[in-house]
């Protein structure tokens, strides 16, 4: 429902057929605009790099904001018996999504002369267009503009944080376990398609189960928390990714004496791998690598014993064999 100038709008989400007209709508938009000219969104970006509006250095600076969350979200769980150190961390989460908020929309600010924003919008026209009701009777535009109703309907959508609190709280819970055991139904459509919202909780209600389910389950006042819990799930997935790297690397490596090496040189044929191939290392290794990197920065020339890890080990064995030999 939407209100304006005193005017109750219902807005109904399309039917399935509706819904394949609206792909139809969007297709022959973008066909259009592709004939009237107008870029493409990766011609635009191309466009927008080249007159400098955008560089890889603030493709770097998004990359890296993101990263920072990434980090900073694995910090507040780690911390989350800290309360002022928790605390402390959550500003600073939210300071890097507001970076990240305004990179990001400087690098969106000519997505709406694509070809795709074009279709985009013709298609979401056409949404609300057959889908807005006065009534019974679908809605002639004649006091309120459809511009107006779209942006009403828009400011309607409950954001993600909304959402997660509904999906994990009561009524909600109840209802959702219910559906489980088929006892009730949770959304009567009329065989028209999900909204965005019924979308987002069944996705998030699905996810709490996933994490109620889990061996490593939190506690409840982690999964209350949206920034500590999406710390959990961070380290859950280095978890994965770090035993999925380190089974197709057992599977790859059938020579023994090499699997067993203390150090394992592997190649790696893109980004994706290095990063792959990085997770693999332990917290110890990943101090090493750091160190003998830095070593390198300052002295190209560096050589395997000046490395500090090899003269701790070397120190270790001189020290070893010095007690060997007063024990004969």
């Amino acid at each position: 429902m939407v209100k304006d100038q005193g005017i109750t709008l219902k807005i109904l989400q399309p039917t399935f057929e509706q819904q394949f007209e609206f792909e139809q709508i969007y297709q022959e938009a973008y066909e259009q605009a592709i004939e009237d000219e107008f870029m493409t969104e990766e011609q635009m970006f191309e466009w927008v790099k080249e007159k400098n509006f955008w560089n890889d250095e603030d493709e770097a600076k998004v990359e890296g904001l993101k990263k920072d969350i990434e980090r900073l979200k694995v910090e507040i769980f780690n911390a989350r018996n800290n309360e002022s150190l928790r605390e402390r961390i959550r500003l600073y989460i939210r300071a890097g999504e507001k970076q990240l908020i305004e990179c990001v929309s400087k690098k969106n600010s000519f997505y709406e002369n694509t070809c795709e924003a074009i279709a985009s919008a013709e298609k979401s026209f056409a949404f609300i267009k057959n889908c807005t009701f006065l009534g019974n009777e679908l809605y002639k535009f004649d006091t309120v503009s459809c511009d107006t109703v779209w942006y009403l309907y828009c400011s309607e959508i409950l954001n993600e944080t909304k959402i997660r609190e509904l999906a994990r709280n009561e009524p909600w819970r109840t209802l959702w376990l219910l559906n489980a055991s088929n006892a009730i139904k949770l959304f009567n459509n009329n065989s028209r398609d999900l909204s965005l919202d019924q979308r987002a909780i069944l996705i998030w209600s699905k996810t709490y189960d996933n994490i109620y389910e889990s061996m490593e389950c939190p506690n409840d006042d982690v999964i209350d928390d949206d920034d500590m819990i999406d710390g959990w799930f961070i380290i859950q997935r280095q978890k994965r990714d770090k035993q999925r790297a380190e089974s197709e690397f057992d599977a790859n490596t059938k020579n023994e004496k090499i699997k067993n090496s203390s150090e394992i040189f592997v190649m790696a044929n893109s980004k994706k791998d290095v990063q792959r191939i990085d997770n693999m290392n332990d917290i110890g290794g990943k101090i090493v690598k750091k160190q003998r990197e830095e070593l390198i920065k300052q002295n190209s020339g560096a050589s395997q014993n000046e490395f500090q890890d090899e003269k701790i080990k070397l120190n270790s064995q001189s020290q070893q064999m010095f007690k060997e030999k007063f024990r004969r």
